[in-house]
């Protein structure tokens, strides 16, 4: 069961006033008592530090929202209200660029002075969700001035005052292990909303900017401070013994300065509510009988873990945050932890979470309920001796939630064979969700994209591999921009080797990509392009079904263009792609829309300088159809 002690109770007294059915409700909320209710879990930080978006955060201390307030109340007790700490990210965690000049990916965010807020928050039947700005000249006339995304929740929404609006989440019940239920959705306030722009000028890829200036065109519209709520079932029965630990052989870090991780032999690690931090300058690899790393909800973690091998089961579970904050940007072990001095630290370089694949363990890891905040690189990884080892190690990913990734290289997750990702949310500077393994399913997700990379991923090199579905994804947001036509880019990509991006002849005929499945994709707001495929393997049965794209950018068509290139080996062979005409084998685009218009061969849309921005080879004609 859930530790009673994770809710710290608050008092607050606040007058609103609650529209409801036409008329104007008055409700003082109450000066609270301590109290605690199955039905919700909060938490708190004391002493949490505010700052600006240009300061770096003490040790102990933890950055709070300037920007919102949240508090819940339970739809059955609607004059109880529990306020909701609220965190917040900024672009290099305030501090700058430590220990390097050359560009990291933040600058935009940077200079547009963007941030990220969140609230996480546990309950157990229908809850108000109310959201104060901080700013009183932030202001609202009527719900209408603000958006939940994604669009489709169709949450009820009510203005409270010109500050305030709340919203009733409607709850859904978690099953077991891998079956937790989330409520993720972003509110946006109209006074927020700001227009990204690439200014066609500078560069052979345009620069983006807040302005325009003189041949500019919009790019995307996003708020310059986000907010986030992660709605999270409350673990019970099955469920809550699988994901808390409440036995066995624990070690409780204290709170404050945490240093020799490294040298705990307990089975699991369990960091209660409090701020936890391990400097710059250190990155714990856990010995080998660590197999659980609990972050209790309120507890904020300052560092990353690297798992070792050997277990045949790993966890990393929690409601609780695990930051990056502190390190620079490419940490680099063999650098001391400073500013990589290579350019590509792949193998050497901190993730946040990194685990080692050993032989004949066939290791199974849990991730779920952390979040994961600003990650200085790749956010998770995972390494083996051999590609068989590799193949043997699985997860189950729920609930999981990354935010703040500002830098380059801030991917997402890397989805292992026979593994499962769903009900999470992904902040993302690079590919979100990495295709590169057999039998993986990926549902109910929602990306906030960033400019670098795409969305899905299933590229670099050539492949084998077979039964990947990726069903009912959300992308909210989505800012990339450039102009010249990258290679590793838009909703879906292949991209051409790793090893010589320019090469027609790096391809394998030997190996090949069939049984993928992309269905229910939703990209709202202005988007960039849809698909780019430099195929390196054979490819079979690449099925993409009800993509929807709200609209395309104001960048130029040329810019926007999908294409599809069938690459040759080193003796001019080129790669099988399977017969769509008439019998359905190669790509298949069904129920294809932009801005409401279904591109099809048929109704001649799909051309480059047409709705549908399609520019595939000519000769792969009988490869592919819109239908």
């Amino acid at each position: 069961m859930l530790r009673p002690n994770i809710i710290p109770y608050f008092t607050l007294t606040i007058a609103i006033a609650l529209v409801c059915h036409g008329s104007t409700l008055h409700r003082r909320m109450s000066l609270l008592e301590p109290r605690s209710s199955p039905n919700i879990y909060v938490w708190n930080h004391d002493g949490a530090a505010e700052y600006q978006n240009t300061s770096a955060v003490a040790d102990t201390k933890v950055r709070g929202s300037i920007f919102y307030s949240t508090a819940i109340a339970l739809n059955s007790a609607p004059d109880v209200f529990y306020a909701s700490f609220v965190y917040m990210s900024v672009p290099r965690g305030g501090k700058g660029k430590v220990g390097y000049t050359t560009d990291d990916g933040a600058e935009y965010a940077s200079s547009a002075e963007m941030s990220m807020s969140w609230s996480t928050f546990l309950y157990g039947e229908d809850a108000w969700v109310y959201v104060s700005t901080m700013d009183p000249s932030d202001t609202i006339s009527s719900a209408d001035d603000v958006t939940i995304r994604p669009t489709t929740l169709g949450f009820t929404m009510q203005m409270v005052n010109s500050t305030t609006i709340a919203i009733l989440v409607p709850y859904q019940a978690a099953g077991y292990r891998s079956e937790c239920v989330s409520d993720i959705f972003s509110i946006e306030f109209n006074t927020q909303l700001i227009t990204t722009y690439n200014t066609l000028s500078g560069s052979i890829s345009g620069t983006p900017s807040t302005t325009p200036g003189s041949n500019g065109v919009p790019i995307h519209v996003e708020p310059r401070n986000a907010l986030l709520i992660f709605a999270e079932a409350i673990p019970t029965g099955n469920l809550a013994t699988d994901l808390v630990p409440s036995s066995g052989d624990i070690y409780y870090p204290l709170t404050g300065f945490v240093t020799g991780l490294e040298n705990i032999d307990h089975q699991i690690i369990y960091f209660q509510p409090g701020v936890y931090f391990m400097g710059s300058n250190y990155a714990p690899t856990l010995s080998t009988t660590v197999q659980w790393i609990y972050l209790a909800p309120g507890a904020y973690v300052k560092g990353s873990f690297k798992l070792q091998g050997g277990a045949s089961w790993l966890k990393i579970t929690g409601f609780g945050v695990l930051s990056g904050e502190q390190y620079t940007y490419m940490p680099d072990r063999s650098n001391g932890l400073n500013h990589t001095l290579s350019g590509n630290c792949d193998t050497t370089c901190v993730r946040m979470l990194q685990f080692f694949a050993s032989s004949g363990t066939s290791p199974y890891l849990e991730l779920n309920g952390i979040t994961l905040m600003e990650p200085p690189f790749n956010s998770f990884v995972v390494y083996a001796n051999s590609d068989s080892d590799l193949s043997q190690f699985s997860m189950s990913v729920s609930s999981y939630h990354q935010v703040g990734a500002w830098y380059w290289q801030t991917d997402g997750l890397e989805i292992y064979a026979n593994s499962v990702v769903q009900n999470s949310f992904f902040h993302s500077n690079d590919d979100v969700l990495k295709l590169y393994h057999n039998d993986t399913s990926s549902s109910s997700i929602v990306i906030w994209k960033s400019e670098n990379g795409p969305v899905f991923q299933f590229g670099w090199a050539p492949r084998n591999i077979a039964n990947i579905t990726v069903n009912d994804i959300d992308i909210i947001h989505n800012r990339i921009w450039w102009e010249d036509l990258k290679v590793n880019t838009c909703l879906i990509n292949q991209a051409p080797s790793a090893a010589d991006t320019l090469s027609n002849n790096t391809a394998d005929t030997s190996q090949t990509i069939q049984d993928l499945t992309f269905s229910n994709i939703r990209s709202e707001g202005m988007n960039m392009c849809f698909i780019r495929i430099w195929a390196l393997s054979n490819l079979y049965n690449i099925n993409v079904s009800d993509m929807w794209i709200e609209s395309w950018n104001g960048m130029p068509y040329s810019s926007q263009q999908s294409v599809f290139h069938a690459l040759y080996n080193s003796a001019g062979i080129q790669v099988i792609i399977g017969v769509e005409v008439p019998n359905g084998e190669g790509l298949g685009l069904a129920n294809y829309q932009v801005s409401g218009t279904s591109i099809t061969k048929a109704a001649d849309d799909w051309q480059d300088t047409a709705m549908g921005r399609l520019n595939f080879d000519e000769n792969l004609w009988d490869n592919w159809n819109a239908f």
